[in-house]
């Protein structure tokens, strides 16, 4: 059983690294093209719903798989790597569900034409949106740089 969390849990961290900076560049890129956002707001549609339908849960499979497998481990022996681990990346992921889910729904109204409380350009919330996957992506290939190394 510990195998098969094992390999959900790498599966589920390469889907978040991969989509997210691969993502977070593009809508980067979008953004600094001289056209405006509403001619990409359907590319626009197709990566918040891969964001909210592939990643997120992928996400939460990382989180659960996490979790079964430091639950293995006996805490009074375990290294320092596994606890930055462990407490790192479920800041990290919680953090990063809650912040795009929230720009991801403000993002959707926006392109509905809803009016937000804090009214800002389509430009400005696709640009956070896009730091928000970007600045996930590099936390958690940190996270993966300490347990990789064993830095702590």
């Amino acid at each position: 059983m510990y195998s098969l969390n094992y390999i959900l849990h790498i599966v589920g961290v390469v889907i978040w690294i991969g989509s997210f900076s691969v993502l977070g560049y593009l809508l980067k890129s979008m953004i600094n093209q001289e056209k405006s956002l509403t001619d990409f707001s359907p590319l626009i549609k197709r990566i918040q719903s891969w964001v909210t339908i592939g990643v997120l849960p992928s996400l939460l499979l990382i989180l659960l798989s996490g979790t079964y497998m430091i639950l293995q481990f006996n805490r009074d022996t375990m290294p320092l790597y596994l606890t930055i681990m462990e407490q790192g990346g479920t800041l990290i992921i919680l953090l990063t569900i809650i912040l795009v889910s929230m720009y991801s729904v403000r993002l959707t109204k926006k392109l509905q034409g809803i009016t937000l409380r804090k009214d800002k350009s389509l430009a400005q919330l696709t640009k956070i949106y896009a730091n928000f996957l970007l600045i996930s992506t590099f936390l958690g290939i940190g996270i993966i740089i300490i347990v990789g190394l064993r830095l702590a």
